[in-house]
């Protein structure tokens, strides 16, 4: 499998897949259709049991979704959209690697924030570095998460540190992030790679119909949770229709779309400030 914005790598029943779309790991249109066909190719494969999700750039896991492509979304007809109208093409993304028969996991050293972090709460297990940094700036610029990352925080760590992770628009550390359980937990980088790599294989080793033993447990477990989910998608997503609305909301984003760079990247929070 070969792909623009994805480095693939197989590893026995491991499938590695690198997010490597430089300078920032911005995700953007082009990211999600391939993830979209990744995810669409592990469906019904038998033969990979664990995806690790990782990054080919030692500074960002995903900075963020691209604002360009946020920005076009609001107006060029040309842009791919969800077949549902209640749920939009991020939220069917993390839905679609959700429900995959395949243990995900994610491993973070670098910057994860706004449409990186929505998408890595879908995972079943997360980890990361001290160094790493999470957040989800998108309060800040008058819109909201919306490609899952509402619902998903507040039905994983409850509504109140959802709060203040979403409204805040501050960037977490890796330790903070782990006490608040948006990870697993924290490791060293070597630490973590050994950690995660051993991980995966004693998980591929597993017969696949224990793994999905485990999961219809879950699924019993949370099947209640799922209307729920779905209606927070569509809350999210008819919030950030009217949102984007808002002439300021679009200012404020072609302002934002303009200094995506690295430099800019590094502490979003404050060139988000002084954007303002």
């Amino acid at each position: 499998m070969t792909y623009e914005t994805l480095n693939v790598r197989r590893d026995g029943r491991i499938l590695h897949v690198d997010f490597n779309n430089p300078p920032l790991n911005l995700m953007n249109f082009q990211m999600v259709g391939e993830l979209f066909d990744l995810c669409g190719s592990l469906a019904f494969d038998q033969d990979t049991a664990v995806v690790v999700f990782g990054s080919a750039n030692p500074e960002f896991f995903i900075a963020h979704f691209d604002v360009r492509d946020v920005v076009r979304s609001v107006s060029d007809p040309t842009v791919p959209q969800s077949r549902y109208d209640d749920i939009n093409a991020l939220q069917a993304l993390t839905t679609a690697w959700q429900i995959l028969p395949q243990v995900k996991i994610g491993v973070v050293d670098g910057i994860c924030r706004g449409g990186g972090l929505e998408f890595l709460l879908a995972m079943d297990m997360r980890f990361a570095t001290p160094e790493s940094r999470f957040g989800l700036p998108e309060v800040s610029g008058g819109i909201l998460p919306a490609g899952g990352g509402t619902t998903r925080l507040a039905m994983q760590i409850g509504p109140a540190r959802a709060r203040e992770v979403i409204l805040s628009s501050r960037d977490f550390t890796g330790e903070e992030a782990a006490a608040y359980g948006i990870v697993n937990r924290v490791l060293s980088r070597d630490d973590l790679r050994t950690y995660t790599n051993t991980l995966a294989r004693d998980v591929a080793k597993r017969p696949a119909g224990t793994i999905a033993g485990v999961t219809d447990v879950f699924k019993s477990v949370y099947g209640a949770a799922v209307e729920a989910q779905f209606a927070g998608f569509a809350s999210e997503n008819l919030a950030l229709k009217k949102l984007l609305e808002a002439p300021a909301a679009g200012e404020f984003l072609a302002k934002m779309a303009a200094v995506q760079d690295v430099e800019h990247e590094r502490n979003l929070p404050a060139t988000i400030a002084a954007a303002q």
